[in-house]
């Protein structure tokens, strides 16, 4: 996977693109493992290159969502100046993504304010779109709870 052409980085003039690509790290995790569990210091997002995560609140909670296409983006917390995850993400089979700071990817991205714009205008759909999937999913379960 071509981490560049990710749904995030569109629309970003490639020396940006080359700055970020210059502090991700290539990491690899097994089946059953966890990048991260709600709670925990969001000091970094990734880019899923292969494998499937599952999204969800808590060790055993709800599951809120599943990346598995490559480019797709997981731990956004700290995008958006959270402080924590607000959910946990298990690998349900081997994953391997890239890792970035979101304190460095900060600071490249005030040095570029345009592709900053363009960035986090891109993150914002990602997540409207995550946004609305979740809402699908309840539709689903209280249409077909409310009909049993």
């Amino acid at each position: 996977m071509d981490v560049q052409k990710a749904d995030l980085l569109r629309g970003l003039s490639s020396d940006c693109i080359n700055e970020i690509m210059d502090i991700a790290v290539l990491e690899s995790y097994g089946k059953g493992t966890y990048i991260f569990l709600r709670g925990d210091p969001a000091w970094h997002f990734y880019f899923l290159l292969m494998g499937r995560v599952k999204l969800h609140l808590g060790e055993t909670g709800k599951v809120v969502h599943y990346v598995s296409r490559p480019g797709e983006i997981i731990g956004w917390s700290g995008l958006v100046g959270r402080e924590a995850y607000s959910a946990s993400a298990e690998c349900t089979m081997p994953v391997e993504l890239h890792k970035v700071g979101a304190g460095k990817l900060r600071e490249i991205l005030k040095k570029n304010p345009a592709d900053g714009y363009i960035f986090f205008e891109n993150l914002s759909k990602i997540l409207g779109e995550r946004l609305l999937q979740s809402y699908s999913q309840y539709e689903k379960v209280f249409v077909t709870s409310t009909l049993i």
